[in-house]
């Protein structure tokens, strides 16, 4: 198989013969699938969990164990046609769904597609050799390069983007809209990993021996907590709200919470904007600091009105 960085362990570079199965899940997943690409996170010497990208699946992500006997694979429950894929395979073959059974291997766990979440379970597969071609054609189904809502025909994916156009409307089937949804927390994920490294970086230039100890992102565990990433380094608390975009110079939403969360954290708060690539990169591009005591009244626009259940009473 291919590398495409001098950083990257083949398969000769692990020193031991790995499962037919794995080898069979490599083979279907480069000469099928298209995988052209994998992470490898190097944290094991020994059955490290390779992460397979496949550009024309949407850059859909496949985890790999290089086992030495047992073919173990990582991969989204929601499958390509919108079903669940612990529903088209027998039980037996799922031996953990996160995050419902605790944290996978960190190559998972820190993968944009893979990382699971309550609105992204992932699946953790103990298969046979003879199983993988059934499974993966499971997940697939008849998706690929064709799939899903193309950004080359006009769609503007981001994570605080909103659909607008009443052509968009028109045309935007349920399944449609479901994958625009899907994309746009792949991409608020993605920003919200980029700031977790660039706050880690920070602490570590101001001294903190192990900065992965005091970033963590909130948003994984607590939707309703206001803000994605807690920094809580003694002295260089922040309490960050990531807004991640695909479109630079567009506008961002805040809803009513993350004002007064923000507004409460007062010069413990911030906001960090982000420009993502859509493949997994992007940058930074503003900070600020103390958002609610700097952003004007006047500058912000209600997009969402809360309507009381009582208007159909009588």
């Amino acid at each position: 198989m291919r590398t495409t960085s001098l950083e990257k362990r083949t398969l000769a570079d692990l020193g031991y013969p790995v499962a037919a199965g794995v080898l069979r899940t490599i083979q279907l997943l480069e000469e099928r699938y298209g995988a052209s690409d994998y992470h490898d996170s190097g944290h094991t010497q020994t059955a490290p969990t390779w992460i397979f990208k496949l550009p024309r699946y949407r850059n859909a992500e496949v985890g790999v164990r290089m086992n030495k006997r047992d073919t173990t694979l990582y991969m989204r429950d929601r499958t390509f046609e919108g079903k669940r894929l612990r529903d088209l395979i027998p039980a037996g073959k799922v031996a953990k769904v996160y995050p419902r059974d605790g944290k996978p291997a960190n190559s998972v766990l820190n993968s944009v597609y893979l990382g699971p979440s309550a609105s992204n379970e992932v699946l953790m597969l103990e298969l046979e050799p003879n199983d993988v071609e059934a499974v993966l054609a499971a997940f697939f189904g008849k998706g690929g390069e064709n799939s899903g809502v193309s950004a080359a025909a006009g769609e503007r994916p981001g994570g605080d983007e909103t659909v607008t156009g009443k052509g968009n409307r028109a045309g935007l089937t349920e399944e449609d809209f479901a994958s625009l949804l899907e994309r746009r927390s792949e991409t608020g994920r993605a920003g919200e990993m980029l700031v977790i490294l660039d706050e880690m970086a920070r602490l570590r230039a101001c001294g903190c021996p192990r900065p992965e100890d005091y970033v963590k992102r909130v948003a994984e565990s607590d939707v309703g907590c206001g803000y994605d990433v807690a920094s809580t380094w003694p002295g260089e608390e922040r309490c960050i709200e990531v807004k991640t975009t695909t479109c630079p110079g567009s506008d961002f939403f805040l809803t009513a919470n993350e004002r007064e969360v923000l507004g409460q954290l007062g010069e413990r708060a911030w906001i960090y904007r982000v420009e993502a690539d859509g493949n997994r990169g992007g940058e930074i591009v503003a900070r600020l600091n103390d958002p609610m005591g700097k952003i004007a009244e006047a500058q912000m626009t209600p997009a969402v009105w809360r309507v009381p259940n009582c208007v159909f009473d009588g």
